[in-house]
């Protein structure tokens, strides 16, 4: 059976494609022919774009190409238009029919506006302009009532709270009185799914910040100035600011619910589809996230490994939530680790997450939060492999690392003494930096983003230029300062 399997086909340039690839890589070796197959010449790390309306970071962009080629695969820039799983080759859109043994579907879902009279926030380079825009009222003092919206639908309502607190935080600093802040979402407390300790801390984040919490409620409709909630309630609301909701892809050729998702088994398997997975927001899974994804495209390569020979039995999809939640202050990571419900099965749908008003997947959970990284490198995305691929530069040929779950420290360092020890670390990256040590000065710009969550807006285009110097790419020349 190993050596029928050798032609694999991963559909899709995100965060559950990359962390395949990495993944496939480290469990089968050379062995398995991948083909990368995306329309998109660049991965984009959007969990980081919550930051570039506030000039506190930007969205990791890396080319494709350069991934590939460091793990030996192909690209091909293209998309995925049908699948034809009994001849077993994907069709595209420039009209090629490509074979394979084994095919990942990695699409992603479809972004949608969650209810009329909402600006739609997904982290897309259309929404962070579109939100930017709302910023720039805010500081003027140009609008009164600002709200930030959970929709019924939405599956990670994470971004909601950064949005919020990050705008909090950015009036304080400019002295500007701006506007009146609420959330409105249908959870009982907020990141409920994170157990309570996770909510008590947001509770008091949001008090401090003086921003209304308004929960079990489910927001309809934004017209003539108020956001009218179900149940025949509303609020004053000059914008409402309102995460995206999701459809699945739709893929012609394999099985999809109502929703157009894709029905997975506990190993990620396409349920009624030979020889086909997905990993990510394109599955059925309801919670859409990107470590989750990872996490999911790590089933996938744990199984395609065992089909191999180049591994023992695939460990199925088991999720961990891990959340860093940037607050304009010290960030929040945040980690819960479901359980199977007593007396269910084993599929992903019969994990317990703390019960939600949205969500809705069974008994509450114990989680931890924390100012210091509960996982270690302290990536945005917590993927097994694609975190740590990020937050280092990576030699060509080396050995994949994987992402390390850490406790958390005791006694959290005060707010002073961890600028003080960014500052250090930020200083030692520039000292390196000048006599050209590019590995040095990256790696104390990753001790200083694990310090408080994100570097400042210089720092992270200099990572940028620095990371092309170390890859024999440079863009201009580093003068330091």
């Amino acid at each position: 059976m190993g050596e029928r399997h050798r032609e694999i086909v991963i559909a899709g340039g995100g965060v559950a494609a990359l962390e395949a690839l990495l993944a496939l890589r480290a469990l089968a070796g050379e062995l398995p022919r991948i083909t990368l197959l995306s329309p998109e010449p660049d991965f984009v790390l959007r969990a980081g774009g919550v930051l570039e309306p506030f000039a506190r970071g930007t969205a990791r962009h890396v080319p494709l190409a350069l991934i590939c080629a460091a793990h030996e695969a192909q690209l091909v820039a293209d998309r995925l238009v049908e699948v034809d799983p009994q001849d077993k080759a994907v069709r595209t859109a420039a009209g090629r029919d490509m074979p394979y043994d084994l095919l990942v579907i990695a699409l992603g879902a479809i972004e949608r506006s969650p209810f009329p009279g909402a600006i739609a926030f997904a982290g897309r380079p259309q929404d962070r302009d579109a939100f930017a825009a709302v910023l720039v009222e805010a500081r003027e003092g140009s609008i009164a009532d600002l709200v930030f919206a959970v929709p019924a639908g939405a599956s990670w309502p994470l971004p909601a709270y950064e949005l919020a607190l990050l705008t909090a935080a950015d009036l304080s600093e400019r002295g500007a009185r701006g506007p009146h802040i609420a959330i409105v979402t249908p959870e009982e407390r907020p990141l409920e799914m994170f157990g309570s300790a996770a909510s008590d801390d947001v509770e008091r984040r949001l008090a401090e910040s003086n921003i209304e919490l308004c929960t079990l409620s489910r927001p309809r409709e934004h017209v003539h100035g108020r956001l009218e909630i179900d149940g025949g309630t509303g609020l004053p609301a000059d914008r409402v600011i309102a995460l995206a909701t999701l459809a699945g892809p739709a893929i012609p050729g394999l099985p999809c619910d109502e929703e157009g998702f894709l029905p997975i088994d506990d190993h990620c398997r396409v349920r009624g589809a030979l020889d086909v997975f997905a990993a990510g927001d394109c599955t059925s899974f309801p919670l859409k996230q990107g470590g989750l994804a990872a996490q999911q495209a790590d089933a996938v390569a744990g199984a395609i490994a065992e089909l191999l020979g180049a591994g023992g039995p695939a460990e199925p999809f088991r999720p961990v939530l891990r959340g860093l939640l940037l607050t304009g202050d010290e960030p929040i990571y945040l980690r819960a680790e479901p359980e199977p419900e007593p007396g269910a099965g084993h599929g992903p749908r019969s994990v317990a997450i703390e019960e939600h008003a949205s969500f809705g997947l069974g008994r509450p959970v114990p989680g931890i939060a924390a100012t210091r990284p509960l996982w270690w490198p302290p990536a945005k995305v917590a993927g097994p492999y694609i975190g740590a691929y990020l937050a280092r530069p990576q030699e060509p040929g080396a050995q994949p690392t994987r992402l390390e779950d850490r406790e958390p420290h005791v006694e959290a360092a005060s707010r002073r003494e961890l600028q003080a020890a960014q500052d250090l670390a930020l200083m030692m990256a520039e000292g390196d930096a000048r006599f050209g040590d590019w590995h040095a000065a990256l790696r104390a710009l990753e001790a200083a983003e694990a310090l408080t969550g994100s570097l400042p807006p210089q720092y992270a285009q200099k990572r940028d230029l620095w990371r092309a110097e170390l890859a024999g790419r440079p863009g201009s020349t580093y003068l330091g300062g």
